[in-house]
């Protein structure tokens, strides 16, 4: 039996003995990491080897809901996944909207572990507390889409179901898992462990409704959430907008957008008046909103003609896609960008790593290390849109030059050789997203030094919270999205605070787009309301920079450390760029970084947590003494 905001049931599931177990956790433990990937990462440390193969039956993977999925918060609707990742070899966790994560409370769970590899494929089935495991040849080798539709014709149009494409079932390092047909947990290669696995997919419906503690406050905070929402706090108007499709022609105007493989800059992209939004709305079809979301920055578009049409809606490029398949690429075909990502979300793709593989086997074709002969006849220049388009074919496929592009541009680079491995843009093998930190310095240090490396949604740099200054008196905030671009030393508590509040979010089952919409006092208005615990800033915060950490000591027990990672010089200014508004930026990489690790109270070189703030955060029980 749960109390308020949990249903009190977790799954271990165990595919290789078709064992299914139910346990819980300690209100406690619930309190000091919340859910998503903070239960997830302490739970998969306690019960998972050091140096576990991420394909091996013993890795873990985790599917988390947190204590305000299933409640009618705004943006209460997202889940993470989260194991070790084949990709970077380190902790990996990705997060998705759209309604798996409320279905899975309201099928009576508050998150699954999957262990073990099945003889044959499976797929998950929970409903109303019962969990059975499925045969699931029938489904193995269809598409996302394909499944989607099976899935919600046997169990009906409320069956919420989180499905791998090809590239999964083929173990790409770069393979995502997709709901509704195109909400997608897109990094850190999570889709390719349940292809390992022989998972397809896990479906979730049932009518349990999640126990409100405080259903006066619960009714306030909600108000003023939407109230805030439909004023236009902070970041809603252009959500409600459009969402992030709404900015990709900002992003090239400012420099914000990679361009040309990070080596350009916004004159190169010629006319790019494709990606004015009101070009995009053109093709729009239908306004999607996540589970009891008012805010419905998603919408669905068709192409009905031409080489790029599409054979029913697809969801439109969110900002990111629409970076790394056309500025990064010297693209301004818009059409060409959309089918793109339709490929990527039929067969379960990251578009961030597919879009940077791409433009990285461009540069190596525009510098002759690879030739038509190795791209099976491709002419893949920058720019050239039908190039582009086919070779994401030839990446879904994993057939021909898409067997050596289907694992990212770092494994990519490996086979290539011939010094390709200078335009491979990731870190730890994860291709970096699509803002540059030669736009907002900041980036650098979360893109590096995060954890989940090369992860752009920990820090929410631009997001516009009006009270974050009055929360948080102590910390300069101007340095913000793109603001101060040269100023380098005095941003690490900001950025610190900033990444410990999203992974509270995170955690909780909030969108941090949705969390941006609204004041800060007002979402731990709602984490009281719904848990009943008597949070105050300062827990929240000191939760925040638990899961941090705690994400951090699986990597050092992993042999991983930060400070060793390779940091592609292009994002620090080396060389600088020649034009635009982040000409001759040259990042103070040295000065950030110390700063960075002496807020964190981190080692500098070792990227270990003191004993103090080990002590500080109750997790001294993690690593040894001879360790610290």
């Amino acid at each position: 039996m749960g109390f308020a905001g949990y249903m009190g049931c977790y799954l271990l599931v165990d595919l290789e003995n078709a064992k299914i177990e139910k346990f819980d956790f300690k209100e406690d433990i619930k309190r000091k990491f919340l859910g998503g990937y903070g239960i997830g990462c302490k739970y998969i440390y306690e019960n998972q080897k050091a140096n576990t193969d991420p394909f091996s039956p013993e890795n873990i993977i985790a599917f988390m809901s947190g204590p305000l999925n299933g409640t009618t918060i705004p943006g209460s609707a997202r889940y993470v996944v989260c194991a070790k990742s084949p990709l970077t070899n380190s902790w990996g966790d990705a997060n998705c909207g759209g309604s798996f994560g409320p279905s899975l409370k309201m099928a009576g769970y508050d998150g699954v572990f999957i262990k073990g590899i099945s003889e044959k494929p499976v797929y998950l089935l929970l409903e109303n507390g019962k969990a059975t495991l499925k045969n699931a040849e029938d489904l193995w080798g269809k598409d996302t889409y394909e499944c989607d539709d099976l899935i919600r014709k046997k169990y009906g149009k409320n069956a919420e179901s989180v499905i791998i494409g090809k590239a999964g079932e083929l173990k790409s390092l770069i393979a995502c898992i997709v709901n509704r047909k195109g909400k997608v947990a897109g990094r850190s290669g999570m889709g390719a462990i349940m292809g390992s696995k022989k998972l397809k997919a896990i479906v979730a419906f049932g009518n349990k409704k999640v126990e409100i503690f405080d259903k006066d406050l619960y009714e306030l905070s909600r108000k003023n959430f939407i109230k805030d929402i439909m004023s236009d706090y902070g970041d809603a108007s252009w959500l409600r907008h459009g969402g992030t499709p709404t900015s990709i022609e900002f992003s090239l105007d400012v420099q914000d957008s990679p361009i040309k493989n990070w080596a350009g800059v916004t004159k190169d992209m010629g006319d790019y008046s494709e990606f004015k939004y009101e070009n995009i709305e053109k093709y729009l079809t239908k306004r999607e909103t996540c589970y009891k979301c008012p805010i419905g920055c998603w919408d669905r578009l068709i192409i009905n003609k031409g080489n790029y049409s599409l054979s029913e809606p697809s969801s439109v490029p969110e900002y990111e896609t629409a970076a790394m398949f056309g500025s990064n690429c010297l693209n301004n075909n818009f059409e060409s960008i959309v089918k793109c990502n339709y490929i990527c979300n039929r067969n379960g793709i990251d578009t961030i790593s597919a879009g940077g593989t791409i433009a990285f086997a461009i540069e190596c074709f525009e510098n002759g290390i690879i030739t038509k002969e190795d791209t099976d006849g491709l002419e893949l220049t920058w720019g050239n849109h039908e190039a582009i388009v086919k070779t994401m074919e030839k990446i879904a496929e994993g057939k021909g030059f898409g067997e050596v592009l289907i694992n990212g541009s770092k494994k990519a680079s490996e086979i290539i050789g011939k010094g390709s491995e200078k335009f491979a843009m990731h870190i730890s093998g994860r291709e970096l997203p699509a803002h540059d930190p030669r736009w907002d310095p900041s980036l650098a240090v979360i893109y590096a030094l995060e954890p989940t490396p090369a992860n752009h949604c920990q820090g929410a740099q631009n997001l516009g919270h009006k009270d974050l200054e009055n929360v948080f008196p102590d910390v300069d905030f101007s340095t913000c999205a793109g603001e101060n671009k040269t100023k380098f030393s005095g941003r690490a508590k900001e950025i610190i605070v900033l990444m410990n509040l999203i992974h509270t979010v995170n955690c909780t089952g909030m969108c941090w787009f949705a969390w941006g919409c609204t004041e800060i006092k007002n979402h731990i208005g709602c984490l009281k309301a719904v848990t009943g615990w008597d949070i105050q800033i300062d827990e929240l915060y000191k939760t925040g920079e638990r899961i941090m950490n705690m994400r951090q000591l699986f990597n050092l027990r992993e042999g991983i450390n930060q400070f060793d990672r390779k940091i592609p010089g292009r994002i620090l200014g080396r060389p600088p760029l020649h034009d635009g508004l982040t000409k001759d930026i040259v990042i103070d990489w040295d000065t950030m970084l110390k700063e960075f690790y002496d807020e964190l109270d981190w080692d500098l070189e070792k990227s270990i947590p003191s004993k103090k703030k080990m002590k500080e955060l109750d997790l001294d029980w993690v690593i040894k003494d001879d360790n610290s």
